[in-house]
């Protein structure tokens, strides 16, 4: 295994740079048989896979030697360390990815079942801690530290927003002239698109309008998210906690078409439905 230091090039070759082996090596580093995926610590240390010895090899950057070696029972192509390739590295842990199994589980069949290994990096020594199955030869995945992940669990409950109401008395549907506007909520579990109608859970219209649907998830608790699909007209999407969003058809078929919520919600999921009627003209 080769480490680059510089780019001296010695000359060009229908187009292309060559570069002259002697200026450019930093060292050679003799990891193993078969290196592929390298990953690097905190710590001026880097960790390579070795496809045909069926190891992890831990080597120094300064040093160029080989520092611990551990065993694991696949070929391994790529592994992940935590921001292993960053500019600041984790240090903590390594996960070595398979590339062909060998006999790590029970063969189910010409194909083995493939697995990934868990590695702790943070002493001297690597120590395997845990083996689960993965995808069949994965390619390269990434390791963040969690406390760089901040995600939207709800999101906000903005009474100026656009197309939004948050409550089901205010659900109304209007008219302007071709053009219908639904103002619904998604809530555990059903839809409400018109508070005034001994319908609620109807939209009727007629042949040839075009119907917009806005409809506000309510529901405040995270991971609530809502589908709506209409059957014949091939729509669907989700509405996560607290989002609103904007769905536009053509009416250009006439009939009943059932409305249904296409991501589980709660106990009475499958009661999460309404109906669009199309009124032929």
């Amino acid at each position: 295994m080769t480490a680059i230091k510089n780019e001296d090039f010695q000359g060009e070759a229908q187009g292309l740079p060559i570069l002259n082996y002697d200026n450019v090596i930093d060292k050679e580093v003799e990891v193993g048989l078969g290196p592929l995926h390298t990953q690097f610590d905190n710590k001026g240390n880097a960790y390579t896979t070795l496809f045909i010895d069926s190891q992890v090899t831990k080597w120094n950057l300064e040093t160029g030697k080989v520092v611990d070696k551990v065993e694991v029972a696949y070929s391994p192509g790529h592994l992940t360390a935590v921001e292993g390739d960053t500019a600041n590295p984790g240090g903590q842990w390594l996960v070595s990815l398979n590339k062909i199994a060998k006999d790590q589980y029970l063969s189910v069949g010409p194909s083995h079942p493939e697995s990934m290994d868990l590695i702790d990096i943070s002493g001297e020594e690597m120590e395997v801690v845990a083996n689960a199955p993965s995808q069949p030869e994965p390619h390269y995945s990434q390791i963040i530290s969690a406390d760089k992940i901040n995600t939207t669990e709800v999101k906000a409950k903005d009474e100026d927003r656009k197309n939004s109401i948050w409550s089901t008395e205010d659900a109304h549907i209007e008219r302007e002239g071709d053009v219908v506007h639904v103002y619904g909520v998604a809530l555990r579990s059903r839809f409400v698109f018109d508070a005034e109608s001994d319908t609620p859970d109807v939209v009727n219209v007629r042949e040839g309008d075009t119907v917009k649907f806005h409809i506000t998830n309510i529901d405040r608790d995270e991971d609530i998210t809502h589908g709506f699909g209409i059957n014949g007209y091939n729509e669907n999407f989700e509405i996560q906690p607290g989002d609103t969003r904007t769905l536009t058809i053509e009416a250009d078929k006439a009939g009943n078409f059932p409305i249904y919520c296409t991501n589980f919600c709660s106990a009475l999921h499958q009661e999460m439905t309404g109906y669009l009627m199309v009124e032929p003209n």
